[in-house]
């Protein structure tokens, strides 16, 4: 009876499972933020499914141990039967021998006297008891023996009792907490499917789907595009979600779109009937944006866009719903209002292709820019090395001067000063030291283009004079 009420119940918690998942699945092709949640709420469904079994085979390894254990208990009552029964045989044994040593006394009883009758008896008897107190000793000793093998038995048995019973328990507050936890996927499913159920929300959330993907791609709002940008279209005024430019000064009108009533009612609908109608109705409706949006003409209005419109569907199964029961839907939008029905994936792609063009433009006008520069780096690297040169050539004519005049300082004048020396002019602490000549010289430039470049009139060599 136990085990029919727990299949009943998982029985009954799969099917809520696979409920909230049916609804889940229908939830989260109605939006993409719609999407992530549903997938969230059914990762922990899965983790709760996870649990379930993990407990379901802690369950099932529990009875399987208390099914051993049972075993064993049988076997042991099975022994200690056995050895009441062979105790029991022991007694009658006892009692039959008896009868027949009293019918053994009562014949010699005839041939002796009544003192010795009453000795023989006396001394029957003690043996008697003798023999009881032997059998109930080895009753007690065997049955201490079988208290001892089931005692672990019977502690074993109580405490897999005890868990099964404390598994019982935890078993029953996990089904709680799954059962608030289901329906609290329900209540945020629900709540999810109401909030789309309003046009306000729908547009919010489509605008929001528009201005992420264009994040997304890589282009610069204000820059590359402008949303929300009111455009004068002849009488009246229109307002694009998203106007991007493209290079060579074209503007791509873009329009977010959610239509999602008529799509959520025919997921929640039972009947084929009326979710193909209901189908049909969404189908036409994606296809009444369209003609609207082609009839506001803002390739006319807005200078430099192509004949075509945008119309961005936030989320794929959207649009795949309506193609079911109208293939032609894309095609007809095209052909007939020069809308582009676009989804993320789509949309995606055609922006980043935009963003490439815009950094491969941006190259291109920089190329001429970064030439220039190189020539003007060059240029003044050639100045710059000429300058260089220069110095060189000015230290190595300020080396020259310097040896020169440190020869005939050491050759001319030196030798007349010392003989001051010689003479006690001078105090012999204050000695002229000698000076020491310079033998390092400035490396030449030796680049072709640096020699052309720095090549100027040699400065005039200063030549050793011999006289003072």
């Amino acid at each position: 009876m136990e085990l029919a009420l727990l299949i009943a119940v998982l029985v009954f918690v799969i099917a809520l499972v696979v409920v909230q998942r049916w609804r889940l699945a229908g939830v989260a092709a109605g939006s993409d933020d719609s999407t992530t949640r549903a997938a969230q709420l059914e990762t922990q469904l899965a983790e709760r499914d996870s649990q379930l079994s993990e407990a379901r085979g802690e369950r099932d390894a529990a009875r399987v141990e208390l099914e051993e254990v049972r075993g064993e208990r049988e076997a042991a009552r099975r022994e200690l039967a056995a050895v009441k029964a062979d105790h029991e045989a022991r007694t009658e044994e006892l009692a039959e021998a008896r009868k027949q040593i009293e019918t053994q006394f009562k014949g010699i009883a005839a041939d002796v006297t009544k003192a010795n009758t009453a000795t023989f008896l006396e001394q029957a008897k003690e043996q008697f008891e003798n023999q009881r107190k032997l059998s109930d000793t080895d009753l007690e000793k065997r049955q201490k023996a079988i208290d001892e093998l089931v005692k672990p038995v019977k502690e074993n048995l109580d405490k897999f009792e005890k868990q099964v019973t404390e598994m019982e328990k935890d078993r029953k507050g996990a089904y709680d907490v799954l059962r608030n936890q289901v329906g609290q996927l329900r209540d945020t499913a629900q709540g999810l499917s109401e909030a789309l159920r309003s046009p306000q929300m729908r547009g919010q959330w489509g605008e929001q789907q528009l201005r992420n993907i264009l994040e997304l791609s890589g282009l610069s709002e204000r820059i590359d595009f402008v949303e929300q940008d009111t455009i004068e279209i002849g009488e009246g005024r229109g307002r694009p979600d998203a106007v991007v430019h493209i290079p060579g000064g074209l503007e791509v009108v873009i329009d977010a779109k959610t239509p999602l009533s008529s799509y959520l009612d025919a997921h929640h609908s039972d009947d084929e009937q009326r979710q193909s109608e209901l189908l049909n109705s969404h189908a036409n409706t994606l296809l009444g944006h369209a003609k609207t949006l082609g009839d506001r003409d803002y390739a006319s209005a807005v200078d430099g866009s192509p004949d075509f419109v945008v119309m961005f569907v936030p989320a794929e199964p959207i649009l795949d719903a309506a193609m079911d029961v109208k293939p032609t839907l894309w095609e007809d939008a095209w052909q007939k209002h020069r809308v582009l029905i676009a989804t993320p994936g789509l949309l995606l792609a055609f922006l980043r292709t935009v963003a490439v063009a815009w950094q491969q433009q941006d190259l291109q006008e920089n190329a001429q820019k970064i030439a220039d520069g190189a020539a003007d780096l060059y240029d003044s690297l050639r100045v710059y090395a000429g300058h260089v040169d220069g110095v060189g050539k000015g230290l190595s004519r300020a080396v020259d001067a310097y040896n020169r005049s440190i020869g005939s300082l050491e050759g001319r004048v030196l030798p007349r000063a010392r003989k001051f020396e010689d003479w006690g002019v001078v105090a012999g602490g204050k000695q002229i030291e000698s000076a020491t000549s310079v033998e390092a010289i400035a490396r030449p430039v030796a680049a072709q283009e640096l020699v052309e470049a720095t090549a100027e009139p040699a400065a005039p060599e200063l030549t050793e004079q011999k006289g003072d």
